[in-house]
């Protein structure tokens, strides 16, 4: 169906009404009055939408509404029904119109499909998340509900998402499934509360069989809070299943009411920290599929990009995407070491405070791994926790030569043999694995050390 200008429906309403007045269905004075002083408003696919001034008016021209719609019909050379409108009617039809089309395209199928789990590279940063990723797909609903994947931005909780929804999509193509960011489910109740729809959008999301809501921090606003603290619960008790993501845990969110964030540590939280090095040399590889004819490169300067942009894998794939566009701009004969440090000199060091603390040494560290400071002063024993702790506590020791007494104070509470344990596992370490060493050497040039 076309869209008509107002000017086209203009000429096509003046045309049916001539029509009408010559068929002599209404007397002259009838017409005149009550039909004459009407608009052809719109025309939506096979609706037409009509405006009178007075309710007399409007009842004038339904006792007579098949007849009108006849003679539309004709002038438009198609079917057509219509609705007629008072003029304080019509604006607030147009305006919950806007607000569906609006809703509409917030509901939109936003799931894309090149996110899925078999190009998912898995390490020790983010095994746990995949594996609560896919005992949701297999096991909606039971127990990991709801789901709360949380880390750094750029490390793959999208990706998890989408390959959550591309799964449950292809084997239960009759499950409903809802991706949306926290920000777009805001502006969906808002408009619905301003157009009087709010029900409309509850029934609609409380049908879905998946509900992933993306960036959950940013839920800020106190209305859609209580919104969806009554879908939450609908969704739970009808064995739904929930997948949150934020860029902290649950208990460090600011802004969301505490029984939300109760409700979202009563599932499970898993973690997404900065991939180490095999993880992200993987990733390079992943990427570099297909890409291999382009351009020698070589294996060293994979490595470098490893572990110069493993804190965050968007920036990592960025890099050789930035390393390929270069190296066609500028045709060398191969990619090798010395023109990739070329490309990516090294960013400036981050502004050194006047000496170095525990507290920014804790901070440097969560953020290469993607870690929440609560995560390393507990008792938690996962692997990437715990060699993240060991590196603070070898860092705190190395650099501030403060007592395994005040460390343990300044790590949970930890008795000073256990932080004495930890420096010497993380001596052993580095003398052993390469990748601590990097993660170490890195860590220490973002504290302004070396």
């Amino acid at each position: 169906m076309p869209n008509y200008l107002k000017s086209h429906l203009d000429n096509i309403w003046q045309t049916t009404l001539q029509n009408i007045e010559k068929s002599d269905h209404f007397d002259s004075a009838v017409f005149n009055t009550w039909i004459k002083d009407s608009t052809l408003y719109d025309i939506k696919d096979d609706l037409a939408s009509i405006v009178v001034p007075y309710k007399i008016n409007k009842q004038a021209m339904m006792g007579s509404i098949q007849f009108i719609q006849q003679q539309l019909s004709a002038v438009i050379d198609m079917e057509i029904s219509c609705q007629i409108f008072l003029e304080n009617e019509i604006l607030e039809y147009k305006n919950t119109n806007d607000a569906l089309r609006r809703s509409k395209v917030i509901f939109e199928n936003k799931i894309k499909k090149e996110y899925n789990f078999d190009n998912y590279i898995v390490g020790k940063n983010n095994r746990e998340a995949q594996a609560a990723a896919l005992s949701c797909c297999y096991q909606p609903g039971n127990f990991n509900n709801p789901l709360f994947i949380f880390g750094n931005s750029g490390l793959g909780k999208t990706h998890l998402m989408h390959a959550i929804a591309n799964y449950v999509k292809e084997n239960r193509p009759e499950e409903k499934v809802l991706y949306i960011y926290s920000e777009d489910f805001v502006t969906l109740l808002i408009e619905a509360m301003k157009n009087k729809t709010v029900e409309e959008v509850k029934e609609r999301i409380s049908e879905v069989d998946y509900l992933l809501i993306d960036d959950i921090q940013r839920l800020t606003q106190s209305t859609s809070q209580e919104i969806f603290f009554n879908l939450y619960n609908k969704l739970i008790t009808n064995n739904k299943q929930i997948v949150i993501s934020s860029d902290i845990h649950p208990s460090e969110l600011k802004g969301i009411e505490n029984r939300l964030i109760s409700r979202f540590s009563s599932g499970l939280s898993v973690s997404i920290g900065s991939p180490e090095f095999e993880t992200a040399k993987a990733i390079l590889h992943k990427k570099m599929e297909g890409r291999k004819d382009e351009i020698m490169i070589h294996d060293d300067v994979l490595d470098y990009l490893a572990i110069r942009f493993s804190s965050d894998v968007r920036k990592l794939e960025g890099a050789l995407n930035e390393l390929f566009f270069k190296a066609i701009l500028h045709n060398p004969e191969c990619i090798n070491l010395a023109f990739a440090q070329e490309i990516f000199k090294e960013n400036p060091i981050i502004q050194k405070e006047e000496e170095i603390t525990v507290k920014n040494i804790k901070k440097c560290v969560c953020e290469f791994y993607g870690l929440t400071t609560q995560q390393i002063e507990s008792k938690s024993r996962t692997a990437n926790i715990a060699n993240a702790r060991h590196i603070a506590i070898y860092l705190c020791r190395q650099h501030l030569e403060i007592p395994f007494t005040k460390i343990g104070l300044e790590f949970g509470g930890r008795d000073h043999s256990t932080v004495m344990s930890s420096y010497e596992k993380m001596k052993q370490y580095l003398k052993e694995k390469e990748s601590f060493r990097q993660a170490v050497e890195k860590i220490e040039h973002q504290l302004g050390i070396n």
